[in-house]
């Protein structure tokens, strides 16, 4: 791969695939991250941050809209992908915004140990009158300025169908959102991964106009007959890419593209 131009380019450090997109990510822009349940989307999102601190030394913000960060660090284990020591050394801020998306009050909060208390300077747990997109937004460009980040995951945009109060503008709505992300995240400098599902119907996203808001789309599949995973990268701005799709396999250190090597690789799903 020839050199990398680092401030026009966000390495993923993802072995194969920055070979794919030119040297990486456009840099400061938007990339929809889309797929279906269990093809990796997460893994293949922590993976960009994680690398990000200990390879190119950018720190990073992770917004998770579904999952508990507990468990989100445990899993993550699994690929040698220490979060918390990343968030100890003040690398990684973790907004979880998963439990004030279901409306857990402040006081049923407070007695949850993995929520508000216990928690890494910097990371913090959003409650119910704080989960709407303006404040999620104020607080992630806080913490991005805080912490000199460069990187910002949202894990996943389906949970923000809560915000919305009229389903008769649902597409209206999200395409307004993610407007709104695309353009504070920019002016704050962050590359950002967001997370989005596949639906049954052959779309790209679960609303279908998230990949029109943003500046590359990246698809994930599994077929499970032939027990095959691939990666496909659908769009791309300032990219020349394939659309072929590409495979990918899981190892004991992360994602894998096209068969690249990796030293002492063991193949985990």
């Amino acid at each position: 791969m020839k050199m990398v131009d680092i401030n026009k380019k966000c390495p993923t450090g993802i072995p194969g695939l920055d070979e794919l997109l030119e040297g990486g990510f456009p840099r400061g822009r938007s990339i929809l991250l889309s797929g279906t349940c269990g093809t990796g989307k997460t893994t293949f999102a922590i993976q960009f941050l994680y690398n990000g601190i200990v390879q190119y030394d950018e720190p990073g913000v992770l917004v998770s809209l579904e999952q508990d960060p507990k468990e989100l660090k445990q899993d993550m284990i699994n690929f040698g992908f220490d979060l918390k020591r990343q968030e100890d050394e003040g690398k990684l801020v973790i907004i979880d915004a998963s439990l004030a998306r279901v409306g857990i009050t402040k006081s049923d909060a407070a007695s949850i140990p993995t929520t508000i208390t216990g928690q890494p300077e910097g990371s913090m747990s959003l409650l119910p009158d704080e989960f709407n997109m303006e404040r999620i937004l104020e607080i992630v460009i806080s913490k991005a300025k805080r912490i000199g980040a460069k990187r910002a995951v949202f894990d996943s945009l389906p949970a923000l169908d809560f915000l919305i109060r009229d389903h008769n503008e649902v597409k209206y709505t999200i395409r307004q959102m993610l407007l709104a992300v695309n353009y504070r995240l920019k002016a704050a400098g962050l590359t950002t991964l967001l997370i989005t599902e596949i639906p049954g119907d052959g779309s790209l996203s679960a609303h279908g106009v998230e990949s029109y808001v943003t500046d590359g789309t990246i698809i994930l599949t599994l077929n499970e007959a032939l027990d095959n995973r691939a990666i496909k990268i659908r769009k791309m701005r300032q990219t020349k890419h394939s659309l072929k799709p590409v495979t990918i396999e899981f190892t004991d250190q992360g994602m894998v593209v096209g068969g690249a090597e990796t030293e002492a690789k063991k193949k985990l799903f």
